[in-house]
């Protein structure tokens, strides 16, 4: 696999969990009340406080994105790359420290949003009475116990070894993927003519310039590092 392959691979297969629990999906779509949505504005006070968000945020995300890191370190794939060039593996540390930060600095960012959507999710699938009494079990010792703990859940090491698993078969269904759709693209131009300037230049070079939103330019300058 080529150092340019390698970042295909990473384009197709860095993906970010969702940071909120899954919910049934509302009985009806009109917006809520006032009430409720004051309701569901307290009760996210109770569960995540404002000034402590960003951390809690962090302390979830952190474990997944480590636990992603490591189990493609471990994919033959990307070990097959770091055999032939220890350069590469120095490299993908760096790309990995990158991407966690602009993750963590995009979500944070973006916390407002987040919060008043799940206001609105909250206030329409719960009554003003049950959110009081969800947020009267989050003040007992136990509802405490659970909002500290569920936070480190991610990081459990049963969990971990269980997305390095996850994380390794899909690699290797990201793979066999990826040549079907270049077969599929190269004989899409096949049909509209191979004599054609672009259809001269290799699908699979097109379709990683794309992804890496670059051009003839980008490919040259990646080949010139190897």
């Amino acid at each position: 696999m080529t150092r340019g392959n390698l970042l295909l691979l990473l384009a197709a297969t860095i993906w970010v969990p969702p940071l909120a629990a899954q919910m049934p999906a509302p009985s009806r779509s009109e917006a809520p009340s006032a009430n409720r949505i004051e309701a569901a504005t307290n009760l996210l006070e109770i569960i995540m406080p404002p000034a402590q968000r960003e951390a809690m945020i962090a302390q979830m995300l952190e474990p997944t994105m480590a636990n992603i890191e490591q189990g493609m370190m471990q994919a033959p794939q990307f070990r097959n790359v770091f055999a032939s060039d220890p350069r590469a593996q120095a490299l993908f540390v760096q790309f990995m420290a990158r991407q966690r930060a602009r993750t963590l600095q995009q979500i944070q960012a973006s916390l407002p949003g987040l919060f008043d959507a799940m206001t609105r999710a909250y206030a329409r699938r719960f009554t003003e009475r049950q959110m009081r009494q969800i947020g009267d079990f989050f003040e007992t010792d136990t509802g405490r116990a659970y909002m500290r703990e569920s936070q480190t859940i991610m990081a459990d090491p049963d969990i971990a070894a269980w997305q390095r698993t996850v994380m390794m078969q899909s690699m290797g269904n990201v793979q066999a993927d990826l040549a079907d759709f270049a077969a599929e693209i190269a004989a899409l131009e096949g049909d509209a003519g191979a004599n054609t300037p672009q259809a001269q230049q290799p699908a699979t070079n097109r379709l990683l310039d794309a992804m890496r939103g670059g051009g003839e330019a980008a490919e040259e300058e990646l080949e010139g590092e190897e």
